[in-house]
């Protein structure tokens, strides 16, 4: 037996860490959890001096997500950013990092108290950490550099970001750090936006390289997780929630929009068209198999916003 203890810790490890590591897996921490912890620990601080941010979440790809974008930059004052550096998922690495946040990690003796820095070499330093204010800053002043900064030359008073792969957790973390940010959420009928996607040829990631969204299955899980998040949380965020059905009936959902932003939209760009939708031409044929595998993948949040087929 006590060969047997001494196998099984030199294998797997001794008890002690692998009850404590069930634990921790256990508990299920997320992006959500880690925020909610960082909100007790240091709460968003209003310090924008007016800015406030406007996030376009939308429901993955193909659902008007680019034409709300453009009606949201007919304000002269408003600069959106596109899906950008998509391939590097720059929001959900850094917001990744608020899960390790819990009741238990950091001890709050790892935090630097403002010591004088000639007495640091004579006390216990291995675990050293800059004050909590000051991670939430340098995440602030990672997006301020790369989104405000630039937008603020072009001539934007405000500016934005517009993504088809981030959820209501990402929205969380990007309140913490812009408590007057606004946040669009936007859905359209998945199938509607999967067979405009199959134009593309059925190619995009949710996150690239290991996360391909290749098939009805994929594309339907990647919508109800989007969507459940959306229609089951925005007042997390305080967030308004648009269907692009509503939105392309124009009047009352712009106007919702128009309040809620506090922004003056310029409606003649819904009928101006850019682009193209149909890149290969012709119209794009889904087997009932496709139709049947993303129905099941998209329910029940699918019947939930109404959608039937």
């Amino acid at each position: 037996m006590e060969i047997w203890r001494y196998l099984t810790s030199a294998f797997k490890g001794v008890p002690a860490t692998r009850k404590a590591h069930e634990d921790v897996l256990a508990t299920r921490p997320d992006i959500i959890s880690g925020i909610d912890r960082l909100q007790e620990l240091m709460p968003a601080i209003h310090e924008d001096e007016g800015q406030s941010p406007i996030f376009l979440f939308s429901a993955g790809w193909r659902s008007g997500s680019t034409l709300l974008q453009r009606l949201l930059m007919s304000d002269s004052d408003v600069f959106i950013w596109g899906e950008s550096y998509d391939h590097c998922g720059l929001v959900q690495a850094l917001a990744g990092t608020t899960r390790a946040f819990t009741s238990q990690w950091p001890p709050e003796s790892y935090y630097y108290d403002g010591s004088a820095k000639d007495t640091l070499s004579d006390k216990w330093i291995a675990d050293l950490y800059p004050p909590l204010s000051e991670l939430r800053k340098a995440h602030r002043a990672f997006f301020d550099r790369l989104f405000a900064y630039p937008a603020r030359e072009a001539g934007a008073r405000r500016w934005g970001l517009k993504e088809v792969r981030l959820g209501i957790e990402h929205a969380s973390y990007l309140k913490w750090l812009y408590p007057d940010a606004k946040f669009l959420f936007l859905y359209r009928n998945p199938l509607d936006a999967y067979r405009s996607y199959c134009r593309y040829g059925r190619s995009w990631y949710d996150s690239w390289p290991d996360g391909p969204v290749f098939t009805p299955t994929a594309f339907g899980t990647h919508w109800r997780g989007l969507v459940e998040g959306f229609i089951g949380a925005p007042e997390r965020v305080n967030g308004l929630v648009v269907s692009y059905e509503d939105l392309i009936q124009k009047g009352k959902t712009i106007d919702a929009i128009e309040r809620y932003l506090d922004v003056d939209l310029d409606r003649s760009v819904m009928s101006r068209k850019v682009g193209s939708s149909t890149p290969a031409g012709g119209k794009i044929w889904v087997s009932r198999l496709e139709k049947w595998l993303l129905k099941r993948a998209a329910s029940p949040v699918l019947q939930q916003v109404g959608y039937e087929w």
